[in-house]
């Protein structure tokens, strides 16, 4: 199976997925459909680590802070033991990265899919663009369901946990010489594998930046997508009365 392939197949899952949760959004039981996502989304992260694990890329544990991708894949299993507080962040995070994930299961910084259509889309490809796929579902999932509220509180909190979090892996970075997010702070440190600026603060601040910039993109499609399903259910209520 090439990558084209592969692509297509899991595109084509998502917007049925997506369509599917639109349309019957009032009857989702969110409790449920929460932890099947967190299922598929550990079944998908195990498949993942095999492929890297194959390729010796585990050579220094998991992948939980090698970037943002990774990171969220390991959040949204925490969710479960979170407290309620906790989860809102994180929750907000998640729904408001969903545009990049997204994003990132056509055009992976590392792997670049959608360009590299002749190439055999192998465990370590396909588990990667899996985990993206129900990492981008679930988070558009969140919103669709007003499991996270659209709007500027929201985004704050989501900005939190993402600058919380990248935060302290790049503390630990200073103390155990760690590459967390790209960042080591002594001579590595990039933004997705491109050394564009020439100083670590400087990187580390494009680098959150960048993030926030995602986010509010997360947001904004968020509210389009929100006033989309309102449509479909406006336009079905009509048709019934019809």
């Amino acid at each position: 199976m090439d990558m084209m392939f592969m692509l297509g197949i899991l595109a084509s899952v998502f917007f049925v997925s997506l369509t599917l949760i639109c349309f019957y959004r009032d009857k989702i039981n969110t409790k449920l459909f929460n932890i099947v996502f967190i299922i598929f989304d550990i079944s998908f992260y195990f498949v993942w680590n095999i492929g890297m694990y194959e390729h010796g890329w585990l050579d220094n544990g998991f992948e939980t802070l090698g970037n943002i991708s990774p990171m969220i894949f390991t959040v949204i299993p925490l969710t479960l033991i979170m407290n309620d507080k906790v989860k809102e962040y994180a929750y907000s995070a998640i729904a408001f990265l969903w545009s990049g994930m997204l994003f990132a299961l056509f055009i992976s910084p590392e792997y670049a899919y959608l360009f590299s259509y002749k190439t055999e889309a192998n465990i370590l490809y396909t588990g990667e663009a899996l985990c993206h796929m129900i990492a981008s579902l679930f988070g558009i999932y969140l919103i669709i369901t007003k499991q996270v509220k659209l709007g500027t509180e929201s985004l704050v909190k989501a900005a939190i946990f993402m600058f919380s979090v990248i935060g302290f892996g790049v503390f630990l970075n200073y103390f155990f010489h760690k590459d967390n997010f790209g960042m080591n702070p002594y001579g590595n440190y990039s933004i997705y594998f491109l050394d564009i600026f020439g100083t670590f603060e400087a990187t580390l601040i494009a680098y959150l930046l960048g993030v926030l910039v995602v986010l509010i993109l997360g947001l904004q499609l968020g509210y389009a997508m929100n006033k989309l399903v309102e449509l479909m259910h406006h336009e079905a209520k009509i048709h019934k009365k019809r």
